[in-house]
């Protein structure tokens, strides 16, 4: 599976949680939705500052941690 066909399973599977939840599962449901969101927009160039920002401070954490080396994009 290519990295759009996953964004947009996880926007749907997401998007029907909240259809079909509770309060809290739809906090929980609106936090992913609002990540994958955000990735696509990123991914397909329409991007906005708040985007960047969140996709910066994942890739952050990312090379704090570890998992990707320093200069290195998550999500390029």
């Amino acid at each position: 599976m290519d990295i759009n066909s996953f964004i947009e399973k996880k926007i749907k599977q997401y998007a029907q949680s909240i259809i079909d939840g509770s309060d809290k599962k739809d906090e929980h449901a609106l936090g992913e939705m609002v990540f994958y969101m955000a990735l696509r927009r990123v991914i397909s160039g329409a991007v906005n500052m708040q985007d960047i920002g969140m996709m910066d401070a994942v890739n952050d954490t990312l090379q704090e941690l570890g998992i990707i080396e320093d200069g290195k994009q998550f999500y390029k």
